[in-house]
């Protein structure tokens, strides 16, 4: 019987990765277009061409850059050098490589929703996120949340694969440190998730010595894939850049006098110039930093507002069909029929909202569970969700951590489910005992 529901539940999953690939082909296929502009994807291909041309990571001034995380660029630009004999356009090429890794995913979140909930819970989680509107979308846009997330749901399966408290070799501990890294290098938010698994492990063992150990070969990991970034850095930018350039744009957006929590560019953050060579983009990323810096010591009273607005702004204002607009060049080129494009925006919108209301369920039953690796999921979601807030609100700073509303509340509707089952048993083994007449 166990070996019958083992290989159910693999047909199950397996159904859900092909109607996850199916649905995102299909997207990918009606709805990417060669981004244009100066928008994020429009960059991003730029980037990527620039490094298919062994020029690599630069402006298009031409001198080095770091203003981007690399890893997207390089992904971008990867793909491109690949694709060059066959097509001058890797924008295809990149959405069919993110088409395979969303699929990938669909599993790897069935993976980590068994672990922490049984089959049932990764069933429900895998056909969730296969069919997850935004998620779907953002597999034909040249955006970085398919990669990212991918990386960080194989940072977490590998991590809860056995249980937090058995012991782990230094190869697979430095492997985590490797996965973590990768996502980092994509969304440096990611690196927060060391934090979550830190705690999860001391839940795990109440082992300080363990757990410095663990934390330290995974650091190594880490370092094993920053240090080139780094190296590159001091050597083409003349500088030390550990992850990017783009942070002082970010704080001065959230906190310039004019910042009411979401994403605007204002006249206050004109400083310097970052298209002067990269002495100039070091330069002006600080400048930006320090006048961000300044406006919170100036005004520290606001902060409690903006943090409200960010949220806002963040989960509640706009639901979640960020990729609707992306897909379009944010309606630059809005190429949707108005009533296609508004009921693409409801479907997604009504799936965040079930979603959402679900998964934050299933946070609450994870953390009073109090298992390591049901707090390990809480953590990492706090801090997805949470380190944007440090900036601004943006709808499409929440995707990453939908993957993890997705598992936590597929664990709950498993839950649930199992106990409405067993109370249905219960009641019919009771009326079989009551005595007739």
């Amino acid at each position: 019987m166990t070996r019958l529901f083992a290989g159910t539940f693999r047909r199950l999953v397996w159904v859900a990765a092909v109607l996850g690939l199916a649905v995102r082909a299909w997207w990918t296929a009606w709805a990417t277009r060669t981004p244009t502009g100066l928008f994020d994807p429009a960059r991003y291909l730029g980037f990527g061409d620039r490094i298919a041309d062994g020029l690599g990571y630069v402006e298009f001034t031409g001198h080095p850059t770091a203003y981007y995380p690399p890893g997207y660029p390089y992904f971008v630009g990867i793909l491109t050098w690949l694709s060059r004999p066959f097509t001058h356009d890797p924008t295809r090429i990149v959405a069919a490589v993110q088409v395979l890794l969303g699929t990938a995913t669909v599993l790897l979140v069935a993976f980590v929703a068994r672990r922490l909930g049984g089959r049932g819970a990764g069933v429900v989680a895998a056909f969730a996120y296969a069919l997850y509107p935004n998620l779907v979308m953002h597999s034909g846009v040249l955006l970085g949340e398919t990669l990212n997330i991918f990386l960080m749901m194989s940072f977490l399966a590998v991590v809860v694969r056995r249980p937090l408290s058995e012991d782990r070799s230094t190869a697979e501990l430095v492997g985590i440190g490797v996965l973590l890294a990768l996502a980092l290098l994509v969304r440096p938010v990611s690196g927060a998730l060391l934090v979550a698994l830190i705690l999860a492990w001391w839940v795990a063992r109440r082992d300080l010595g363990e757990v410095l150990r663990r934390t330290g070969l995974v650091l190594v990991g880490v370092a094993l894939c920053l240090t080139p970034w780094i190296v590159r850095n001091a050597v083409r930018m003349h500088g030390f850049v550990p992850m990017s350039t783009n942070t002082g744009d970010n704080l001065c957006i959230g906190y310039q006098p004019d910042a009411n929590g979401a994403f605007a560019f204002d006249d206050h953050c004109a400083i310097g110039d970052p298209f002067r060579g990269p002495a100039s983009e070091i330069a002006t990323d600080k400048a930006k930093t320090r006048y961000a810096l300044h406006q919170i010591r100036r005004d520290p009273g606001r902060l409690p507002w903006l943090l409200w607005r960010r949220t806002y702004f963040t989960w509640f204002r706009d639901g979640d069909h960020d990729a609707v607009s992306a897909a379009q060049d944010y309606y630059t080129v809005a190429w949707m029929a108005p009533a296609t494009n508004d009921r693409l925006e409801r479907v997604a919108d009504l799936y965040y909202w079930l979603v959402g209301s679900v998964g934050v369920a299933g946070l609450a039953l994870l953390a009073w569970r109090r298992r390591a690796d049901g707090l390990l999921i809480v953590g990492s979601f706090v801090v997805t969700a949470g380190l944007p807030l440090l900036f601004f609100g943006e709808s499409r700073f929440k995707v990453p951590a939908i993957p993890l509303l997705i598992v936590s509340g597929a664990v709950a509707a498993s839950v649930a489910v199992g106990s409405a089952v067993s109370s249905m048993r219960t009641d019919r083994s009771e009326r079989r005992e009551q005595p007739v007449g």
